[in-house]
């Protein structure tokens, strides 16, 4: 597995999927341009995974989970926001 190409697959991914959510926002469509928020986020953090793991992540969504497998470190603040997106990614996968 070429790890640089992988991490620039998750993170181009990630950069579509804010620009998409910036449009529904603004479209007033907030449910799903959160949901966008939350892909956006789960794609950079699968980024950080590849960086670390050297594998591919794990087909999961839950930010907290794969979180841990990285080096970042969050502030509490970010780690209440992650947990707050990950209301909409469930809202907007079941409503």
């Amino acid at each position: 597995m070429d790890i640089i190409k992988q991490i620039e697959y998750w993170i181009k991914s990630a950069e579509d999927d804010i620009e998409t959510s910036d449009i529904l926002i603004s479209k007033d469509k907030i449910l799903h341009g959160l949901f966008f928020c939350h892909l956006c986020i789960e794609k950079a953090i699968k980024a950080h995974v590849v960086r670390c793991t050297k594998i591919v992540p794990p087909k999961v969504h839950n930010l907290s989970y794969l979180i841990e497998k990285t080096d970042l470190i969050l502030s509490e603040s970010q780690l209440m926001f992650c947990d707050t997106l990950m209301y909409y990614q469930l809202e907007g996968r079941y409503p």
